[in-house]
């Protein structure tokens, strides 16, 4: 069965968002790693398949949007079955390697921070599986995106270190272009702005606020 003409151009819409992502995230990690050269160090095998199974899950929302806009919901509804062991593999190398890392580094906020991030994926991941069940394919298009959105913060933070700015910055503007991207996408795609939507960025923005309000507590004010 065909999609009807708009959800197609949704789906297609999707893919570009998504396609930016992985391109932007590919670039700004690649870019810290020939900058910052001393970070090579840490590429460990869980650290390398951490980095696998994220490019993997943004190449997996690329797809995922075209293979919807293409009409292979057959093969779109296979691979979102599969997701959950990839998502399974993100959490856990992610969780360890923040773990790992905050203590190395003796600074428990980046352990924080990337746990934070995996606090916001998971109910959205949850959630826009309850939509696809429901057939409110908007809404689940909406949820993988706003999920995906709050995976970004170690890519921003990384063209924040690159340009020498201070770490806080990265958390600072996750959120406003959470916001931007998802309200645009409502916008483009339906001409106003949806509910749903409105629900699960203010539960995106929530755990940032109640994260930033923990590391005020823990650490301080930066220096």
């Amino acid at each position: 069965m065909k999609a009807p003409r708009h959800q197609r151009a949704a789906n297609v819409l999707l893919g570009r968002i998504a396609l930016g992502l992985l391109v932007f995230t590919v670039l700004a990690f690649g870019a810290k790693s020939l900058i910052h050269t001393e970070v090579q160090a840490r590429f460990t095998p869980i650290v390398v398949v951490h980095a696998a199974a994220m490019i993997a899950w943004l190449g997996l929302l690329v797809s995922q949007a075209y293979l919807a806009a293409a009409n292979r919901f057959v093969v779109h509804r296979a691979l979102g079955r599969a997701s959950i062991l990839l998502v399974l593999v993100m959490l856990t190398t992610g969780v360890l390697i923040s773990i790992n890392i905050g203590e190395e580094l003796g600074r428990i906020e980046v352990t924080i921070v990337n746990v934070a991030a995996f606090v916001t994926f998971v109910p959205l991941y949850i959630l826009a599986v309850h939509y696809a069940r429901g057939k409110r394919i908007h809404e689940h298009r909406q949820a993988m995106l706003i999920a995906t959105l709050a995976l970004m913060t170690p890519a921003y933070a990384r063209v924040v270190q690159v340009l020498g700015l201070p770490d806080p910055i990265a958390i600072g503007i996750q959120p406003p272009i959470t916001i931007a991207i998802a309200l645009a996408y409502d916008w483009l795609v339906l001409a106003r702005l949806t509910r749903p939507v409105l629900s699960m960025l203010a539960f995106s923005v929530t755990v940032v606020i109640v994260m930033a309000a923990g590391l005020l507590l823990l650490v301080g004010l930066p220096q």
